[in-house]
């Protein structure tokens, strides 16, 4: 049983004792498991803390309360509409959501789900012929199509719950009369609002009678009682509920980043305006952005700090049209806005046209910001990564020079190697090396220009920058987390983010790069531009390493186009050998090529499946990383007959052995002193060891323990098992990889049982299609001089050392005869 199948279960019965209980707080309830034998209530805390569950509501004490069973019998009601009967879809916010909620986000067995507006694909309200994107407001109840044929706009529909199923039913008759004014004004105080579910849940616990008929629906009720309600709260009628709503929010905001009330307000009023104008006509969204920010001055004035204003973009920038509404409202900050905010408004202004694609714009509005706030650190930061665009190193230092050391480190570490380093070799009133015929003090010095190969890595950290900033959150974590499904460790997705060919992908399969050179090309050094150019028409291919100069570099050649380059690649080149072969991107920087993005080792049966995704157009990044990632896997062992290997031992307590030796003996055969083995020809399947009255259980796979367990328990019913263990053949050898001790030896028995599994996994090997050696088997390769190099290959990459339970490269060569 794995984890999820185990909390499964344990949500299941704490629902059961939650059921039989009925209301009980968080405390109370882990205290019930863990006195009926599930746990420690630490434990129990924790589990039922974490359920989420249809089932489960809270009554206004916050007490927990199973409703499928607190609902079962009752009747909910709602007055139709014009809308609602044509469509078949109910309006169920004020009415009927204490029901609803048993089919939140999924059909119930009579076909009904709920949907809210907004959140996901609204799809089924324009094929239901609902042209109003603002109705239903929130949530919606779909019905089957016809449901409602026989209404008619006034009429009144019912909810019926019947064993945890929903029923659409006709309001016949009289509507039972119901006065719950009294109740509700127990449960909501003077001065509050009460979720309104959690008040209909209180009703119903208190009055098991009520609503057991169909009556008024919810709406009505609360009206009549003196209550008033909004979205999913109820209060006594004159309740402000957007005052609430807004210290709500603003509560939540300055929690969640840890700022003060005032900071809260702005970021709340900042989104509330951004929100607002998103997707409108220009001059509409110009329009209200200023009367919005000129009503609300004083209370953006703390966008004028810099943590703040860096909060308030962080926040509202995803999403399609955030960079327009971005613009609009740092315009209306200058026209509208106090003074104290200008630095912060040509902040936004910049941040919005450099989204936009408008670099050069973008520039002149950062220049703007310093002059009203030369130490506001966002524009400080942003002005900085400008001037590395443009290669000028020692200016983007100087702007760093301006802020705290910490806010800018990562941009100071990446521009330090590339200040400019004075020409020892050359005097002041020397001809300038660079060949104008000028002296040297008057055309280079102090401002030394390196090599456009020293700068080609600087041209390439300053397009990640770009792609991390520029809206690729999302492609960066869906590829981070498709590398990280192999790569195992609680760090596993942060070492995805750090690797080089994820963010290459990002980059090149992924269109970033493309849009750097588009909005960011202008301000790029004119030799990096033309490189730049150059390394959008670079496919990513696998090459075959014909060549290696440890420490220097190495000799590829394009298996898809037969090019051939030699590549200046330090690290990798001591590394990797001759024959073979990897994906990457070869680039050139001047006259010389290098590689950008990572090496991905390819293995030789990997080469067609590689070349179909790389020749797709455009390449799928998420089909890519995938595929060259799925080498990260852990090794899959299997049995001889195909199933996966686990280490499994069970140990039963037998109590009277009584003729169990001899039943054994019968079944298994005769025992070697007090151990038996289960056999298939040769083939050892399985042992059992008896020790006094213990009975040891072993196999090689959960079927043939199962098996073996099966076969005690019918030979010895009485049998008491006492402890259980299952281990992965992967698992165990990870483990023992990464204990840097010597591990412990292999006992014999299972070492011989590996021996015997791998050698006929050999002999069957040899005779079958290879799909690394394009179909043929190895024999047949061995014996055909143009496979046979083929062959040889593929052997190379499997572990030359000897070890149990690994197919013996030597063994398989003699076979082979080679």
């Amino acid at each position: 049983m794995d984890d999820n199948d185990e909390y499964d279960e344990l949500a299941t019965a704490a629902l059961d004792v939650l059921r039989e209980l009925g209301p009980l707080s968080t405390e109370d309830w882990a205290i019930a498991l863990s006195d009926r034998g599930f746990g420690h209530r630490h434990q129990m805390y924790d589990l039922v803390d974490t359920i989420d569950s249809v089932e489960l509501a809270f009554l206004p004490d916050m007490r927990n309360i199973a409703v499928d069973t607190l609902l079962d019998g009752r009747f909910l009601t709602h007055r139709l509409d014009l809308r609602e009967v044509a469509s078949d879809i109910l309006d169920s916010m004020d009415d009927l959501s204490p029901i609803t909620t048993l089919v939140q986000f999924a059909e119930d067995p009579a076909g009904l789900r709920t949907k809210y507006r907004g959140i996901g694909d609204d799809e089924i309200f324009t094929i239901r012929g609902i042209d109003d994107p603002q109705w239903p407001p929130s949530e919606a109840l779909v019905l089957p199509p016809g449901t409602l044929n026989n209404y008619a706009p006034g009429d009144l529909v019912s909810l019926v719950v019947v064993g945890s199923v929903i029923h659409v039913r006709p309001v016949d008759g009289p509507l039972e009369q119901i006065d719950v004014t009294a109740a509700v004004r127990e449960i909501v105080p003077e001065g509050e609002s009460v979720d309104r579910d959690a008040v209909v849940y209180q009703l119903m616990h208190d009055r098991p009678d009520l609503f057991t008929k169909p009556g008024p629906p919810l709406s009505e009720l609360f009206v009549d009682a003196g209550f008033d309600q909004s979205d999913d709260s109820v209060a006594r009628t004159g309740f402000d509920f957007d005052a609430e709503a807004a210290t709500t929010r603003t509560n939540l905001v300055s929690n969640t980043f840890g700022v003060d009330a005032a900071d809260a307000r702005a970021l709340v009023l900042f989104g509330d305006i951004m929100r607002d104008i998103r997707g409108e006509a220009p001059y509409d969204a110009q329009q209200r952005a200023e009367a919005a920010v000129s009503g609300g001055a004083d209370e953006l004035a703390p966008l004028a700090r810099s943590q703040v204003a860096a909060l308030a973009v962080r926040r509202q920038l995803d999403g399609d049209g955030a960079a327009e509404a971005l613009k609009q409202v740092a315009d209306a900050l200058l026209k509208a806005g106090s003074r104290q905010v200008k630095a912060a408004a040509y902040w936004f202004l910049a941040t919005a046209l450099d989204r936009l694609g408008d670099a050069i714009s973008a520039e002149k509005a950062l220049e703007k910001a310093l002059d009203a706030d030369s130490h506001f650190e966002p524009a400080v930061l942003s002005l900085a990564e400008y001037a590395s665009t443009r290669g000028n190193a020692v200016r983007g230092l100087s702007l760093l020079g301006r802020i705290d050391p910490a806010a800018g480190a990562d941009l100071r570490e990446m521009l330090e190697p590339y200040v400019p380093r004075d020409r020892p070799d050359l005097g002041r009133n020397d001809r300038c090396w660079c060949g104008s015929g000028r002296k040297y003090k008057v055309c280079h010095l102090g401002k030394n220009v390196l090599s456009l190969e020293e700068r080609a890595q600087w041209l390439y950290q300053k397009a990640g920058g770009y792609a991390t900033a520029a809206n690729s959150a999302e492609l960066i974590l869906t590829l981070a987390r498709i590398r990280t499904e192999h790569l195992g460790g609680d760090d596993a997705l942060a070492k995805a983010f750090d690797e080089p060919f994820v963010g290459d992908v990002v980059l090149f399969e992924g269109g970033k790069f493309a849009e750097f050179v588009t909005s960011h090309g202008p301000l790029l050094p004119a030799d990096e531009l033309l490189l730049a150019q150059q390394w959008l028409l670079v496919e990513r291919s696998i090459h075959e390493i014909e060549s290696v100069s440890p420490g220097e570099g190495l000799s590829l050649k394009d298996i898809r186009t037969g090019d051939r380059h030699d590549v200046t690649e330090r690290s990798a080149s001591r590394q990797l050998s001759a024959g073979q072969f990897i994906c990457s991107r070869v680039v050139p920087v001047g006259e010389k090529f290098q590689i950008l993005g990572g090496i991905e080792p390819v293995d030789a049966a990997q080469r067609t499946e590689l070349i179909a995704i790389l020749d797709a157009d455009p390449v799928d990044p998420e089909d890519l990383v995938s595929f060259l990632s799925a080498r990260l896997a852990p090794r899959r062992i299997e049995t001889a007959d195909g199933e996966p290997m686990v280490l499994c031992e069970a140990v039963f307590e037998l109590g009277e052995v009584g003729g169990l030796r001899r039943k054994l003996s019968r079944k298994f055969g005769v025992a070697e002193g007090n151990r038996w083995h289960w056999k298939h020809g040769t083939s050892i399947l399985g042992a059992l060891t008896l020790d006094g009255t213990n009975l040891t259980l072993e196999a090689m796979s959960e079927r043939r323990i199962d098996t073996l367990i099966d076969d005690l328990m019918t030979l010895h019913p009485d049998a008491d098992q006492m402890s259980e263990r299952r281990l992965s053949a992967e698992k165990v050898m990870a483990e023992r990889a990464d204990v840097p001790a010597e591990p412990a030896e292999m006992p014999p028995e299972l070492a011989a049982i590996l021996d015997e599994q791998v050698r006929a996994y050999e002999m069957k090997w040899i005779d079958e299609s290879i799909s690394a050696l394009e179909g043929w088997t190895p024999r047949d390769a061995a014996a055909d001089p143009t496979r046979r190099d083929d062959l040889i290959r593929l052997l190379e990459s499997f572990p030359f050392e000897e070890r149990t339970g690994g197919m013996s490269v030597q063994r398989l060569r003699e076979m082979l005869g080679l």
